[in-house]
């Protein structure tokens, strides 16, 4: 027995060795430039599309988390200088300026406009914020950064090995779970998500798509391509031998779905979240030829910017911080899990995207109407909703019932006319899910506790 336990004592050390052995922080220097740049792009085109109007400004009604509702919206103004602030933070994270303060700065904007209104939350805003939390207590900084000019002091070019693989294991569940949620008959055997995907496409291009309808076996072909992918591009990327060829097949895969596929932002953030695999001599070749430049032009003072040989030693409690890690990754794989155990496939495809990114695993076309209903005199109107809602609040609602009773709550709460006794609110909801014949349902709901909350005119 002893001797089983000495083996094991044994191995559990040299476990442990290994995960402190010293790795390259190249790849996360690289993450969080482009981290940095992205989200600064992201905000300055969120203002500039009338986005941040459309979305948090124009809507009279917004849908807040339960136990959140005292997150409001701002006044257009004041949305506006949330996104300024976003896009400088942004910046400043990635040139590595005041990186705690401005990473801090970013993560609590983000956050706040993410828990703002369920209705119109993008999943990828969690993952966003996912790592953005791992790169702010990351020594990111520390390399080819302006706090390593002010402070020379604090370079280092080396992390436990740990901490990186944290970063890949983050990126690695990400696409197991999208491969997961592509595991239904309707992308194996017919392929009509990808399908009715690629014809809205061409039909915006003005091309036909008899072609597809007349070839699915493509259409099918391709759908299983994307599950293959999910499942098995993790492996090439862990791979060093294989890490460049997967990220740039990567890279091709995700731009060529900006195309065709209906991805918004999300290619961009795996690409980005994919530079952790590549090779830190790639890394540092392309930022010591950027180096020499900045140290032509502005004449640093010092030799900041060549390699060197520091080891991240700040990690003191050595077993504590990768013990932390795991829970946080755990905690990223057993959700969805969860997820899926309770509600069943078809809703943990959707939600289990709430805690990775934002992708569109099914083609869904929604709409909803509300009607005011005269009990006493049996007759109905339609009640006017256009100029509460945006589209995207419309179609979020009219799959989720308690979004609904919120709304109803709502409009009792607004207009007296439709809290009077004899009156009832109707939502009449109709939902298409790839391209199957629409199935729709009526909600009654008498007043409620308000749950929505009334924005800005």
């Amino acid at each position: 027995m002893k001797n089983r336990m000495g083996r094991f004592a044994d191995r559990f050390k040299d476990f442990e060795g290994r995960l402190f052995k010293p790795a390259s922080i190249y790849p996360l220097v690289a993450l969080r430039l482009a981290f940095g740049l992205a989200m600064a792009m992201w905000a300055v085109y969120m203002m500039i599309s009338g986005t941040v109007a459309e979305v948090f400004s124009m809507q009279v009604v917004h849908f807040p988390y339960r136990g959140l509702e005292w997150i409001k919206p701002l006044p257009f103004w004041g949305m506006t200088i949330i996104f300024v602030v976003l896009a400088i933070s942004a910046i400043g994270m990635g040139a590595g300026w005041h990186f705690r303060k401005t990473g801090l700065v970013f993560t609590l904007s983000f956050a706040y406009v993410s828990l703002i209104d369920k209705a119109s939350y993008l999943s990828y805003y969690y993952y966003v914020l996912i790592i953005a939390m791992m790169l702010l207590v990351s020594p990111a900084y520390r390399l080819f950064s302006i706090d390593l000019i002010r402070k020379p002091q604090i370079r280092v070019d080396f992390a436990p090995v740990w901490l990186l693989w944290a970063f890949k294991v983050q990126v690695a569940l990400v696409f197991f779970f999208a491969g997961m949620a592509k595991l239904n008959s309707d992308w194996l055997y017919s392929g009509i998500p990808v399908l009715l995907w690629l014809q809205d496409t061409l039909q915006n291009l003005g091309i036909s798509s008899s072609f597809l309808a007349a070839n699915t076996w493509i259409v099918l072909a391709l759908s299983w391509f994307l599950v293959v992918f999910d499942f098995v591009i993790p492996h090439f990327l862990l791979d060093s031998r294989t890490s460049v060829q997967a990220f740039i097949l990567v890279v091709i895969v995700q731009l060529t779905g900006v195309f065709f596929l209906p991805t918004g932002f999300f290619p961009v953030l795996v690409i980005l979240s994919c530079m952790v695999f590549l090779p830190s001599r790639i890394i540092h070749h392309f930022i010591s030829r950027v180096s020499y430049f900045l140290y032509d032009v502005f004449q640093f003072k010092g030799d900041v910017f060549t390699a060197g040989g520091t080891f991240m030693l700040q990690y003191r409690m050595r077993r504590l911080f990768p013990l932390l890690a795991s829970l946080f990754l755990a905690f990223q794989f057993v959700l969805p899990v969860y997820f899926y155990l309770s509600w069943g496939s078809l809703r943990w495809a959707s939600t289990a995207f709430h805690f990775s990114w934002d992708i569109h695993i099914n083609h869904q076309k929604n709409s909803v109407a509300f009607y005011k209903v005269n009990k006493a005199k049996g007759e109905s109107e339609p009640i006017a909703i256009d100029h509460m809602l945006s589209p995207v609040q419309k179609s979020t609602m009219a799959s989720d019932p308690s979004m609904l009773k919120q709304f109803i709550g709502n409009l009792k709460e607004t207009n007296p006319a439709l809290s009077a006794p004899e009156v009832e609110i109707q939502a009449q909801s109709c939902i298409s899910l790839n391209g199957r014949p629409a199935d729709c349902y009526t909600l009654s709901e008498p007043a409620e506790p308000i749950a929505a909350e009334t924005g800005y005119e």
